[in-house]
């Protein structure tokens, strides 16, 4: 997506008959400098910012809070991701065994149930964090779940079982994704 053009009246210059040279572009003359630092840009180094113009430096954007997940919070989410495996694998296992598991898709929901409660309880363990490492963690909770219910209790297992668990990995992928 391009830029729309900077207006120069709007930047902030440098006084008139000063001209500089851009900090980056020792070549480019320019009258423009940072509205933060007062660092000399030539226009292909301006970035534009809602207060005017910034260099390089400056006018860098700062991730967003939600998605920075530090080490505490990271093992939280682990903590989560191995509580929802074995207790919704334990679950998921009962559920198979009981006069439940009899009825078609009820098995195959509860994969949806177990991804549904790995996103939200990683969620809730990371004060709502979202990122990629989290959403690894909870699509793992799920297969592991899987796989505990399976040792457990093993059980009839066909295509629909298998679509179920990848929505089921879907679901918990973007609870916190």
């Amino acid at each position: 997506m391009e830029q729309p053009p900077v207006n120069p009246s709007s930047a902030s210059s440098m006084p008139s008959g000063a001209a500089s040279r851009c900090h980056w572009h020792s070549e480019v003359e320019t009258r423009l400098s940072c509205s933060r630092c007062g660092k000399p840009v030539c226009p292909q180094c301006l970035a534009p910012v809602p207060v005017g113009i910034r260099c390089r430096d400056c006018g860098r954007v700062a991730p967003m809070p939600t998605y920075e997940v530090s080490a505490s919070y990271l093992a939280r989410a682990v903590v989560a991701a191995v509580a929802v495996a074995a207790g919704g694998g334990i679950l998921w296992a009962l559920v198979n065994g009981s006069f439940f598991g009899r009825i078609p898709f009820v098995s195959s929901l509860m994969a949806v149930a177990v991804g549904y409660a790995a996103g939200e309880l990683i969620s809730r363990a990371t004060n709502k964090k979202r990122g990629t490492s989290l959403a690894w963690l909870a699509g793992v909770a799920v297969a592991a779940a899987f796989l505990v219910s399976w040792a457990v209790w093993p059980f009839g297992f066909d295509i629909w079982g298998l679509l179920f668990i990848f929505f089921g990995v879907f679901v918990a992928v973007q609870r916190v994704r």
